[in-house]
C-alpha cells in the first residue's frame, strides 16, 4: 500500500512515483518560433508574417509576465515578433506603393 492510502498511486516525490515535471516553456518556444517564422514569411508573405509576429509577441509577453521559460528564450520571442510586424508592414506599404504605380502607370 502507499501511503496515500488504498487505490491511490504513490505521491509524485516517493520512490515507484510518477516523475515530476517542469513545464512551462511551451509558450517561450511557441513565441519563439513564431518570431521566426514571422521574421521569414514578412518578406514572402506579408500579412503571414504580420499574424505570426502579432500571436508570438503576445505569447512572449505573456510567457515573460508569468515567468515560464527561460528569459533568454522569451526575449528572443519578443524581439523577433516585433522585428517580424515592422517588416511585415514596411512590406505591405511597399507593396501597395508598386501596386498604385503599377495602376496608374507611373
Amino acid at each position: 500500500m502507499s501511503s496515500n492510502g488504498p487505490g491511490y498511486p504513490p505521491a509524485g516525490n516517493t520512490p515507484g512515483g510518477p516523475v515530476a515535471r517542469q513545464g512551462g516553456n511551451g509558450m517561450a518556444v511557441a513565441s519563439l518560433v513564431l518570431g521566426i517564422v514571422g521574421v521569414v514569411f514578412a518578406i514572402l508573405f506579408s500579412i503571414v508574417g504580420l499574424i505570426a509576429g502579432i500571436i508570438g509577441l503576445v505569447l512572449g509577453i505573456v510567457a515573460r509576465r508569468r515567468a515560464v521559460g527561460s528569459r533568454g528564450m522569451v526575449l528572443g520571442g519578443i524581439v523577433l515578433s516585433a522585428i517580424a510586424i515592422v517588416l511585415a508592414v514596411i512590406f505591405m506599404i511597399i507593396g501597395a506603393v508598386i501596386a498604385v504605380h503599377a495602376v496608374n502607370g507611373s
